[in-house]
């Protein structure tokens, strides 16, 4: 048992930054501290996130802690939600926002294919050794097939900043038309070390890198 548990609190200062969106957690806040090994010396440390990016984020340590608190959380059955979503379906933990493919030399990590310049993409990262790293970028229309459901506008509006009404409606229409999963074939490269991914979080390798792949999003 780690010897500082998980913890819902509020901040006590606005100096903290969220590890799963990168902006920072304001004071009074209540916030998410997930028990670590210290990346600095023996022990646990807490590391921060906003209560709604860990909800979507750290699914699997968040409920836990969300069931335990006894701090007046409004909205509650909705972190609730997010979270058991992200626990069924695993890689939707790997989630980060939604952006404009900023040029059409990306593939898409699901179904190998160019995304085009200007096309809606959803950047992924996943969390290893108390951080986040970029892992590349699915077409929207891949994500059915990648995260095992495509009932992610809420999740989506959630974690990017900056989503116009035009926007919100093209993704709703993008997400409307699901791609086919990819043939036996692609999955069956689907694991640690090849240029897919595994099932769940484990990280692989390979990835095409794009230049602001891990640009800021957007918590509640």
């Amino acid at each position: 048992m780690a010897l500082v548990p998980d913890v819902i609190q509020r901040a006590s200062s606005g100096r903290a930054k969220c590890r799963g969106c990168s902006q920072p957690i304001a004071k009074g806040e209540l916030r998410f501290g997930e028990s670590l090994s210290n990346a600095y010396a023996e022990g646990e440390a807490l590391y921060w996130f906003h209560l709604y990016c860990a909800s979507a984020m750290r699914s699997e340590k968040f409920l836990p802690a969300l069931e335990q608190s006894s701090e007046s959380i409004g909205e509650r059955d909705e972190l609730r939600k997010t979270a058991e979503l992200g626990v069924l379906h695993p890689r939707l933990q790997r989630l980060l926002k939604a952006e404009r493919a900023p040029s059409g030399r990306a593939h898409c990590r699901c179904c190998r294919e160019l995304i085009e310049k200007g096309e809606w993409r959803l950047s992924l990262q996943l969390f290893e050794e108390t951080r986040f790293s970029p892992i590349g970028s699915i077409h929207l229309g891949c994500s059915e097939a990648y995260f095992g459901t495509a009932q992610i506008l809420e999740r989506i509006q959630r974690l990017t900043t900056g989503l116009g009404d035009d926007d919100v409606q093209s993704l709703v229409q993008g997400l409307l038309v699901q791609r086919p999963a990819p043939p036996e074939a692609d999955e069956a490269s689907d694991a640690p070390g090849s240029e897919g991914d595994a099932p769940g979080l484990a990280k692989t390798r390979g990835e095409e890198a794009d230049p602001g792949a891990r640009a800021g999003g957007k918590s509640g």
